[in-house]
């Protein structure tokens, strides 16, 4: 399992229903995890390496009205909110042969691309783990 699909099943926890990995479809209610291209690592003499990962969160939502968008805010604090709190209960995503130590919102839930009736909500979550060598 990869650490995408592991982030992807932890996040089914906070029942988002099917999360697509990479490519966000164009359906309403549709939900995506895609990687950044950014990565960090920090390697120790005794092989073992620190990685921390950032993925884009990504929700298509309808927006038509000022009710939707409302309730599509509180969608992205309620989100924000069990990450944080997953992570103060260190109840982190499964990485095989990785210890998660970290999981939390770099970027909060924002508005991101715009169509007619719907709109693509954002938000960033970065992820550290170590694996051993």
């Amino acid at each position: 399992m990869t650490v995408s699909e592991s982030i992807i099943k932890w996040l089914q926890g906070f029942q988002m229903g099917r999360i697509d990995t990479d490519i966000q479809k164009a359906d309403k209610g549709r939900y995506s995890l895609a990687k950044e291209p950014v990565q960090n690592v920090k390697s120790y003499l005794s092989g073992r390496k620190e990685y921390t990962e950032h993925y884009t969160i990504r929700a298509r939502l309808p927006s038509l009205a000022d009710a939707d968008r409302i309730a599509n805010n509180g969608f992205g604090e309620r989100l924000s909110e069990w990450v944080d709190e997953k992570n103060g209960k260190e109840e982190f995503p499964l990485i095989k042969n990785a210890v998660v130590s970290e999981i939390k919102i770099t970027t909060p839930f924002y508005m991101g691309a715009t169509a007619t009736n719907d709109s693509v909500y954002e938000m960033t979550i970065a992820i550290r783990y170590v694996k051993e060598k």
